[in-house]
Parts: structure tokens; sequence; C-alpha cells
């Protein structure tokens, strides 16, 4: 069963929400390109592939071939086997460990083959013990998947059943790659295969589980990592998949300010941090807050604190210079506004948020 979050787990159920959410994510990866070939691979020889924003897959149609790459390890695939290289990490695929590679040319750049060509490794006339076919590819993704999180691979295999197993045939290879337009349909078996893998694959349910987290402490996260950046209510809605009016209601509901008030407390924080490193300017922490004023950052920011950002910087210094001196640790000019009764900080707040669990979206 999918991981859906604790509220979920324990009902031992999805709802249909849930089930069309994976539906939309899964419909969201795609592949595109038309870079395909075949590698004949002669005894002790093999390729590399150098690291880069494509996707590249590699099926084994005949033998066995070793996969190495710095974050996948070794991977040995035999004939019906195939893997998705999917977070660009530089490879190899060699007939053994001690067989010496070369540049697969072919694949270092994007082509617009119509029917993949054969590439040939070894020694010419040597007898071919693997053979594979390589594709060269572009993955889209919802906004909400971020390519850093996925793992470096997926193994394909045709015991897993479905369709996998009938495409992975290498005679079922062999005649979607024969003829007229036969990169174009490799591509869109090899997304077939992506998205039946990703469906099936633990680590991208909990991708998926993750993608689906509360819309509005997701918004929290975005907030607390980017103050300074360009924010508006529409902007961290969009962000989210919510509607204006909707996300707007929900994150009030939610944490007892409005998005913006939110926004504000994060870059005074943020500025607050940054003065008490001591090595800026105050225009250039104000620039960083995200104020292109310098006067209404101050005001902005004597108003929340209730001292000015040359006070606090200044009585930061005089802390610094104490601090030899004093036993235990001093409190935190961040743990909060300084003023007694007003609310706890962004970071507070975004803990909080993530674990009470999700804030359903009507």
């Amino acid at each position: 069963m999918l991981e859906v979050g604790r509220e979920f787990a324990l009902r031992g159920t999805m709802t249909m929400t849930e089930t069309k959410c994976i539906s939309s994510l899964l419909a969201g990866a795609d592949l595109t390109g038309q870079t395909w070939c075949y590698s004949n691979f002669g005894v002790h020889s093999g390729f590399t592939v150098a690291s880069g924003d494509a996707v590249f897959f590699h099926a084994v149609l005949h033998g066995t071939v070793r996969l190495t790459g710095a974050a996948s390890g070794t991977l040995e695939l035999r004939a019906g086997e195939a893997v998705i290289m999917l977070g660009g990490e530089a490879h190899a695929l060699r007939t053994n460990a001690g067989s010496p590679a070369t540049t697969h040319e072919f694949l270092r750049e994007d082509r617009a083959a119509d029917v993949p060509p054969t590439v040939v490794f070894g020694a010419p006339g040597a007898a071919i013990c693997a053979r594979t076919l390589s594709g060269r590819l572009h993955a889209s993704w919802l906004n909400e998947i971020n390519r850093k999180v996925l793992p470096p691979h997926l193994l394909v295999d045709d015991g897993q059943g479905g369709a996998c197993a009938a495409l992975l045939r290498a005679d079922a290879l062999a005649i979607a790659g024969a003829g007229a337009g036969s990169a174009a349909l490799l591509t869109r078996l090899a997304a077939l295969m992506l998205t039946a893998t990703l469906r099936a694959d633990p680590r991208c349910r909990e991708l998926f589980a993750q993608a689906r987290r509360d819309p509005i402490a997701r918004a929290m996260e975005m907030i607390a990592a980017q103050p300074a950046a360009d924010w508006s209510v529409e902007k961290l809605a969009r962000a989210v998949g919510m509607g204006r009016s909707n996300f707007a209601a929900h994150f009030t509901q939610a944490i007892g300010r409005a998005p913006m008030e939110v926004v504000a407390e994060a870059r005074m924080d943020h500025a607050a941090g940054l003065l008490r490193q001591g090595r800026l300017k105050i225009a250039e922490i104000s620039e960083l807050a995200g104020y292109s004023s310098e006067a209404a950052f101050s005001r902005r920011f004597t108003r929340h604190f209730g001292k000015s950002p040359s006070q606090m910087r200044e009585g930061a210094r005089a802390s610094a210079a104490l601090a030899p001196a004093r036993t235990g640790t001093a409190p935190s000019l961040l743990s909060g506004r300084l003023k007694q009764g007003t609310t706890t900080s962004v970071r507070q707040t975004t803990a909080r948020v993530l674990s009470f669990g999700r804030v359903d979206q009507k």
C-alpha cells in the first residue's frame, strides 16, 4: 500500500482524492527525445557516459554487462533487464570489471535519429558477447517533484510482470526499434516503463507521499528557505497547487496569520541573522531581505523588533565581545520577537505545522 501519511496509514485505506493525486503525479512524469542506438560489446570492452541533465535508458538484449556509477554503485544487468539513470550521473557499461571503456560518442549529445544505429565497442571483427539498446532522453516532472531527491537509478526487469515484462523481451524491443519512426516509439515505451517502475518502487512511493504533504506546510518551508523571494499570495498558492482564495483561507486558519505577514516575519528573522554576523552593510542586508528601500526596511525592522537595525547590530557585537567572559549560552536574538507576548518565529511555526499533519484542501 502506498504511504499516504499518518492519517491514511491508520485507517488503512486510500481516498479517491489520494488515488487521483498519485495518478496526476505519474501522468506528469514523461520522457522526450529521439537519441537511441544499439551497442555491440566485444570481449573486454565497454563505454562511458558523461554526467549531465539527460536521463539515460539502457536495456540489455543479449549477454551481461556491468554498470558502474558514483551514486548507483555497481549493477550487473542481464538480458531482459534495463536501468533508467535518473540522476544524470556519469556511468559506464562494461562486459566485466577490468574491461577498458571508451566514450560513447553517439550518446554525448541529443540527436534526431529516426532509426537507431549500431555502435561497436571492442576489437574489429571480434565476437559479440553483449548487446544493449540505449537512449539519451529528457524527463519532465510535475512541480511537486524535485529531481535532486529522486533515486539515482531505477532498475526495470522482466520479473516485475505486467507491461515491463512484455516490453523487455529482446524480440519486443527489436521489433519496436526497427523501421521508420522507431526512435519515437522507443521513447514512448521507455516512458511507459518509467511510469510503471515509479509506481512499483518503494522509494518513489515515498517520494510521491512527500509530494502530497500538506500544502500549507510546504508553503511555510518555501518561505523559510527563501524569505527574500518575490513572494505574493498568488505565487505561493500556485507553487503548492491551490487557488489564491482557497490557499489564503487555509493558510490563515492553520497559521493564525495571513501569508504575507509570515513572509514579512521571515524576512525580519533573516535580516536579524545577517546583522548578527556583522559583515554586511545595512543597505546590503535590506536588499538580501527582499526590500528595495533601505528606509522601508529600517522602519519595518524597528516596528518588528522594537529596535533599529544598527541598534541590533551593535547589541550583537557587544554580546560577542562579552561572550568569552560569560558562562552558559546567551539567548539567541532570533528566538522570536523581542516584545513580550508576541508570536513565535517562522521556523518554530513551520515545525509546528509539520508536526500536526496535513490540512485538507476543499
